[in-house]
């Protein structure tokens, strides 16, 4: 047996509409030949778990899945999905099994280690790092974007560490270094933005520098597409920092994208870079890829999660954004929330990464 269980939380005073919308979605159901589930509404107003559950229970994957795919074939429920992202700050979905029931941990550690591989982009190639499941069918991928730190000589050249949460939970991820980092060809990003932290020369080079980065990542998207391994209707960009502002911008060049995960981009060049921020927030308004928006209270700054939400909440576009509490002492600390804070951000962003890259 399975159970699925959603989440939803109510933007400020519209949780009576996320209720009754949630309802609606269950009358839909009973129309598509489904179990109505069972609609649960918080009635503590302290704290902060979700104001509306729904949950359902399901005799095995096969149902569910056959489920998930009558509910992505329906307009009525499309609609019903599109009218509640507009009522919701955030969303969770958990697929659950009963305990003697869920698959026991292996007892051994499997090695993460990728395949190193070359991809045509940048500046006539890119190197990448693969990473693929144990799993024999394709899997859905995600192109993991890096931030500033991968350095032209630098031995930490394939993260393993976010790479094997991401494998984890079934992903096949590929990371490349994007032009003039670590083994890729190409000028290193601070001799293309040479001024001073905050100068307007500085502002517009960046800019104009991580726009040409985002083709990069294209590359590299278009290259995972097309391996065996992956399922090349399914894949997604995720990143923190520079990474995460190129992931963001690739997303609104490339509408085929199925999702993109945007971990503090810009927060530490935000308050000082008015060129860099527009660009950000006019890739938002253009851009259609469902978008998540992810940060630690006590990061550099938080305002491209919070500007960046206001703008996607005018769009209809589907959308998630979440400041996390504070994690650590200092800004840089919780701007690495990324790369060691997955215990904390990941059972949120996978089940973003699951309603896009699985369920959608």
């Amino acid at each position: 047996m399975l159970v699925e269980r959603t989440h939803y939380y109510a933007k400020p005073g519209r949780a009576a509409e996320v209720l009754a919308t949630r309802r609606r979605a269950c009358a839909v159901r009973v129309a598509l030949g489904l179990p109505a589930g069972r609609v649960l509404a918080r009635v503590d107003p302290v704290g902060d778990g979700p104001d509306v559950t729904w949950e359902c229970a399901f005799a095995d994957a096969g149902a569910h899945a056959r489920d998930l795919e009558a509910r992505a074939r329906s307009p009525e429920f499309a609609a019903i999905r599109a009218r509640m992202t507009s009522l919701i700050d955030r969303f969770e979905r958990l697929v659950l099994a009963p305990a003697e029931d869920a698959p026991a941990e292996s007892a051994d550690a499997q090695p993460v280690v990728p395949v190193e591989v070359e991809i045509p982009g940048g500046e006539g190639r890119l190197a990448g790092f693969l990473y693929v499941p144990a799993a024999r069918e394709p899997a859905p991928g995600l192109v993991l974007n890096h931030g500033s730190t991968i350095h032209p000589g630098t031995t930490d050249v394939c993260r393993p560490g976010t790479a094997a949460v991401l494998l984890g939970w079934g992903y096949a991820v590929l990371l490349p270094h994007r032009r003039g980092y670590g083994r890729s060809p190409g000028r290193p990003w601070r001799e293309d933005v040479p001024g001073e932290l905050g100068s307007p020369a500085y502002d517009r080079a960046l800019a104009a520098r991580l726009g040409a980065e985002a083709e990069d990542v294209l590359a590299a998207v278009e290259w995972l597409e097309q391996r065996p391994e992956v399922r090349g209707d399914r894949v997604g960009v995720i990143g923190s920092s520079f990474g995460g502002t190129v992931s963001l911008l690739a997303a609104a060049r490339c509408p085929r994208l199925r999702c993109a995960v945007d971990f503090a981009g810009a927060a530490m060049n935000w308050e000082r870079t008015p060129a860099l921020r527009e660009t950000m927030r006019r890739a938002v308004r253009e851009g259609r890829v469902p978008l998540c928006l992810v940060q630690a209270a006590n990061d550099h700054s938080v305002e491209p999660t919070r500007v960046l939400a206001a703008d996607l909440a005018g769009t209809g576009r589907p959308h998630a954004a979440r400041v996390f509490p504070a994690f650590g002492l200092t800004a840089d600390e919780g701007h690495a929330f990324f790369q060691h804070g997955a215990p904390i951000w990941g059972p949120w962003v996978r089940a973003f990464l699951d309603r896009w890259l699985r369920d959608g």
